[in-house]
């Protein structure tokens, strides 16, 4: 188990930035999830902390070593990291044993069947990779990436080749054993359910800066800023003039999550927060249908308000729902508002 702090890291690739002045800690035996879309620099990040690229400038250490910054280099063979890659990126000549034994001394390989039971693939150490389900594959390349007992293990969207139903237990299956093995760990994802269901903290990295870090409930119920706030799902903000508690809004009087300085601003109400009435009830905001998005276990409702139609607005619904686009409803709104930095 190690520690991980990076300070000031700045990366480019010609004159292109792609992280610019990033800091994060990773604290021993927890698991970080980096969460970011494509382009966002998210896996340039991760492949430094493995050795594969270096820094510009600033510095990543590991237990308080420096591994990198403009005066030392420690190259990746000798940083003690696991890596898994995107695909598992296994050998497609080796069984599963052989590839989990690759990186073991010869006279420590019989280890991999350890490491195959580690994971629940006991009873696949003599199949080729072509014989392994995507799942079974990803779990080989974790098997691999802790047999040779790393300090850290990075994952660089582990989980973005499988389908649906699969990659939902095989995340549940990698966060318990890294869980169980203290392994401190990150994960870099563009899929929000994975990094607030993995991680114990969540780093949102847009245009190579780190926009927020926190818990992963801290983030989604408090997130510092618009940019960190619609990574994390549908989300409305509106203009509103705070007064204590309280945004006066185009949804009505909002509670505000803590008091702020009277004046203009901007809050947030994500969409699960918005309810749809059949009929006008007490102090609720009329709207209509645009579109109806169905998606099974729930839906998202976009709609345009009576008085301000200029004005958008999502609300996250039960799958059971009926509603149609030129519907005509009610808005009223559950929990409060957020302030977020202009």
């Amino acid at each position: 188990m190690s520690t991980i702090e990076i300070s000031s890291a700045s990366k480019h690739f010609g004159p292109t930035p792609v992280l610019d002045g990033v800091n994060l800690s990773v604290a021993e035996g927890s698991m970080t999830a980096i969460l970011g879309s494509s382009g966002s620099g998210k896996t340039t990040l991760l492949r430094i902390i493995a050795g594969f690229e270096h820094l510009d400038a600033g510095s990543l250490s590991i237990d308080g070593i420096i591994m990198d910054d403009t005066n030392t280099v420690v190259h990746a063979q000798h940083r003690g990291i696991g890596y898994v890659p995107q695909d598992g990126a296994l050998f497609p000549h080796l069984s599963a044993a052989g590839n989990v034994g690759f990186g073991l001394p010869r006279h420590d390989r019989s280890r991999a069947l350890d490491y195959l039971e580690m994971v629940g693939l006991g009873g696949f150490a003599d199949r080729r990779p072509h014989e392994l389900s995507g799942g079974q594959q990803q779990r080989v390349a974790l098997a691999r990436a802790l047999a040779v007992r790393p300090r850290v293990v990075l994952l660089d969207e582990p989980f973005s080749s499988l389908d649906a139903s699969l990659r939902l237990s095989v995340r549940r299956d990698v966060a318990r054993i890294l869980s169980e093995t203290g392994t401190t760990s990150i994960v870099v994802t563009h899929d929000q359910d994975e990094a607030l269901s993995m991680a114990d903290q969540v780093a949102v990295l847009s245009g190579g800066r780190v926009l927020a870090l926190s818990t992963p409930r801290g983030l989604y119920t408090s997130p510092p800023n618009e940019a960190a706030a619609a990574h994390l799902g549908e989300i409305n903000v509106l203009q509103a003039r705070l007064e204590n508690d309280i945004a006066h809004s185009v949804l009505g009087e909002l509670a505000l999550t803590a008091e702020a300085a009277s004046g203009s601003g901007v809050v947030m109400v994500r969409a699960e927060q918005v309810r749809l009435h059949d009929h006008s009830v007490p102090a609720s905001v009329a709207a209509r249908v645009v579109q109806f998005d169905f998606y099974g276990h729930d839906a998202l409702v976009h709609l345009a308000l009576e008085t301000e139609p200029d004005v958008a607005i999502v609300a996250r619904v039960d799958g059971g729902s009926a509603a149609r686009a030129g519907d005509a409803t009610w808005l009223t709104v559950e929990g409060s508002a957020v302030v977020l930095a202009e």
